[in-house]
């Protein structure tokens, strides 16, 4: 399908404008009928209209090497609030189109959002794909109209190329909806699947930081691996011997020996003990006290809040020395995976195809190990999710959000939409030295539906906090399939999340942190098991018919609490689980 004029463009006042920038309109066929969504564009080599489905439509433009704008329009009837993903972003608002725009770029972000309806249904999804391209986003309510617009402009590249545009007005689940535009805007490239991702993580940065020496870290081992921690990670610190954080020692990539006197005995030591290990890598830095300062790289910037420069991955020296260091770390300590940490500093609006060289070197980084026959895991974190970068990681994390469940739980739910199939984990969750089991317990079940880091010295731990972890790192090692792989169903986006589901056949699990309802699942359903992450006790369930249950309940630390057997009725039960607590119903028949 081609351009073809409709009889009129959207307008509307944007600061310093007296109306968006002329386009010109596309007609798009396939919709559910009343929607009204209008699409126009600036000039293009052409366009191509293709119908996925019912409601959903995929617009591809030739791209002249010029920037590149577009608007999308559609009444705001029914809308609750827009949707984006990201730990740290604004959700459940509803903002106006003269807000500010975003920047999305390989490195940063994904463009990729949702204008909710009621119920948790969408309006409209849109997704964008415009390679390394810097692309802006605004999007907000019309004043004047009451519609909601998706503004995107895409940086020039001076060369011809392609920007695909997905825009689904299904009406679809939110859940649905969104994992489908995931789907779409990584397509084959969704990420690298590597043995171990998707184990429980134990990370030294938030306990130890830069005091992380061989011997904290075996200090972890034991307790590590009788917990079922599958991986740990040497965090920022193994490279220097000070203490006072700053960036200022990376670049030369030399394992400090006063702290890690035989790096490789450490790797296989942890491996004995059933445990991988995965060294950090602050990727862009060079420190201001690096020897390699001395060999004439090219930089992007200085950094000197954070003690460093930023290494420019466009020149080839700058590539090599990276690419090299690390391979030589991988080689020389048989390590298991990188955490490449940074990224998105690559970015340079000043820096033409930085972004570009960026993804490069990832690519040849993975390429030379992969040569010297290691396929490692590679961790990526927020905001560097998109998969023109992250299809080179074997998981990605939650940014860092310390002792903050909630953003936790965001993050782990709108990647997991937004990326599915890809592991998704918590950042390191802490907790304070006073905290309870309760408030332990509150963190994990946050993370549930991703996989958990955790990052807490083992050995300082009091009794009620090792129970708690003990317990609930067990409950999710159990049901880790159907947690991960099950149906995952996010209730209420525009209130972050209260209820979250995971299913698979009869076996259902329900998060539950805020004091919300339970819908028991429909059907002939076998297992039921609901964590409470509120601080009231008293669950109410709803929509259940007259079956016979037998009920388990416990309290944060997995002490059992309630054993027998409960009839649910077909109208509301109220059952008690402890704050912190999981509740397992077994079906066992009609009542």
């Amino acid at each position: 399908m081609t351009d073809v004029a409709s009889p009129s463009t959207v307008t509307f006042w944007l600061p310093g404008r007296s109306q968006a920038p002329p386009e010109t309109p596309v007609v798009l066929d396939g919709g559910p009928p009343g929607t009204r969504l209008r699409l126009q564009a600036s000039r293009s080599a052409g366009t191509r209209v293709r119908e996925l489905g019912e409601g959903v439509v995929e617009v591809v433009f030739g791209t002249l090497g010029e920037p590149f704008s577009l608007t999308v329009a559609i009444p705001a009837t029914d809308t609750v609030a827009w949707w984006r993903p990201g730990s740290a972003v604004r959700d459940a608002t509803i903002p106006p189109s003269w807000a500010e725009p975003e920047d999305a770029t390989a490195l940063r972000g994904l463009p990729l959002g949702a204008l909710l309806a009621p119920r948790d249904a969408t309006r409209l999804v849109y997704a964008l794909d415009a390679g390394t391209s810097v692309t802006t986003v605004r999007a907000g309510l019309v004043e004047e109209t009451a519609d909601f617009a998706i503004m995107v402009t895409v940086g020039g590249s001076g060369l011809p190329g392609e920007v695909r545009l997905l825009l689904d007005t299904s009406g679809r689940p939110f859940p649905e909806a969104v994992a489908g535009a995931g789907h779409w805007l990584q397509g084959d490239a969704g990420h690298r699947d590597v043995p171990g991702a998707e184990d429980p993580v134990l990370c030294t940065w938030y306990f130890a930081h830069q005091h992380v020496t061989a011997g904290a870290v075996l200090a972890q081992a034991d307790h590590a691996a009788a917990m079922g921690f599958g991986t740990l990670i040497v965090d920022d610190g193994w490279q220097t011997t000070s203490h006072g954080r700053g960036y200022g020692s990376c670049g030369d990539w030399e394992i400090a020996r006063e702290k890690f006197p035989d790096a490789a005995g450490l790797v296989a030591e942890l491996r004995d003990r059933g445990l991988r290990t995965v060294w950090w890598i602050g990727m862009p830095f060079l420190g201001h006290r690096a020897e390699a300062r001395g060999l004439g790289f090219s930089t992007l910037r200085d950094r000197p809040e954070l003690q460093a420069r930023v290494l420019d991955p466009r020149d080839p020296a700058a590539r090599a020395h990276l690419i090299g260091r690390v391979e030589e770390i991988m080689v020389r300590t048989a390590a298991d995976g990188l955490k490449l940490d940074f990224l998105e500093e690559f970015e340079d609006q000043d820096a033409p195809g930085a972004v570009a060289a960026a993804v490069g070197l990832m690519d040849e980084l993975v390429g030379r190990l992969r040569a010297r026959g290691i396929d490692p895991l590679i961790e990526f974190r927020e905001p560097y999710v998109h998969p023109v970068a992250a299809r080179f990681a074997s998981m990605i994390r939650v940014g860092d959000c310390p002792l903050n469940a909630l953003q936790n739980r965001i993050g782990i739910l709108d990647l997991r939409l937004a990326r599915p199939g890809t592991p998704i984990h918590s950042d390191p969750i802490m907790w304070a030295e006073d905290d309870g089991a309760e408030r332990v317990a509150h963190h994990l079940i946050n993370s549930l539906m991703g996989v958990p880091q955790v990052s807490v010295d083992l050995t300082r731990l009091t009794d009620e906090q090792s129970g708690a972890l003990r317990f609930w790192l067990g409950v999710w090692r159990e049901h880790r399939d159907l947690l991960l792989h099950g149906r995952l169903t996010p209730e209420r986006p525009d209130l972050l999340y209260p209820v979250v589901r995971a299913g698979f056949g009869g076996r259902h699990f329900v998060a539950r942190y805020a004091p919300h309802a339970i819908g028991i699942p429909p059907g002939d359903w076998t297992e039921l098991l609901i964590a409470n992450a509120d601080d009231s006790a008293p669950i109410l369930l709803n929509d259940g018919g007259d079956v016979r249950a037998h009920l388990e309940t416990r309290d944060a630390r997995g002490r059992l609490v309630t054993d027998g057997e409960i009839a649910l009725a077909a109208g509301p039960h109220v059952l008690a689980v402890p704050s912190g607590g999981l509740a397992r119903l077994r079906r066992s028949g009609e009542r």
